[in-house]
């Protein structure tokens, strides 16, 4: 967790506090860590690894809805309903994680003031994702979710040179189509100017060029 602001903030007492009560359990590729069935009751620290969060639809197939790395944390904004998980938690690879208790949880809101803010702001930044998300799903054409996706990532960086945090692959999965529609749209944009590749997952965007395919 030395990577994460919502733990940096804590004193080593807490820090040695949440140690003492943080269990820590390794899933493999493939394993299913949560499901909607599951009582969400741990916020859930990805110490090592990689997980996906994805729905499936009535139809069996799998809209994934974000990846998630070592240092992320998920749970947050359902730990404290004591209610289920509205997603279904796969591990990408070997992964492990460090849930705490809604118990301990709460023990470090009190303990800590500054943790609090934090905690609250990780949780307002997961609803911010979920909102451009949906957003991104309701538009009608590949170009329009992949320049939302790449205007998210600048507004996200502050910059217009973006660095793509996924492979083609994995954005397919995100927007729901296959690689191979990726790969050819991101070329199209590229032919018509709005995008400039200038490495492998290094890209300069256009903003307003962007902006223009949602009028």
């Amino acid at each position: 967790m030395k990577n994460s602001k919502l733990f940096s903030v804590l004193t080593k007492e807490d820090k040695k506090y949440l140690r003492q009560n943080m269990d820590l359990k390794t899933f493999y590729k493939g394993d299913i860590i949560y499901t909607p069935l599951d009582i969400c009751e741990h916020l859930n620290i990805i110490i090592e690894g990689q997980v996906k969060l994805c729905k499936y639809l009535a139809d069996g197939r799998e809209q994934i809805l974000s990846f998630l790395y070592s240092d992320d944390v998920f749970g947050e904004a359902k730990v404290f309903e004591k209610s289920n998980y509205v997603v279904t938690v796969i591990a990408e690879k070997k992964t492990t994680i460090g849930m705490v208790h809604r118990d301990v949880l709460l023990g470090l809101t009190q303990r800590n003031r500054d943790f609090t803010l934090e905690f609250f702001k990780e949780f307002s930044n997961k609803i911010e994702i979920l909102n451009n998300k949906v957003e991104m799903l309701s538009l009608k054409t590949i170009k329009q979710k992949i320049a939302r996706f790449l205007l998210n990532l600048s507004d996200k960086e502050d910059r217009t040179q973006i660095k793509l945090p996924y492979t083609k692959q994995k954005i397919a999965f995100l927007l729901g189509t296959s690689r191979e529609t990726i790969s050819r749209n991101f070329r199209e944009l590229e032919e018509q100017g709005y995008i400039k590749q200038i490495s492998r997952k290094n890209i300069i965007i256009y903003k307003e060029k962007l902006e223009d395919l949602f009028l």
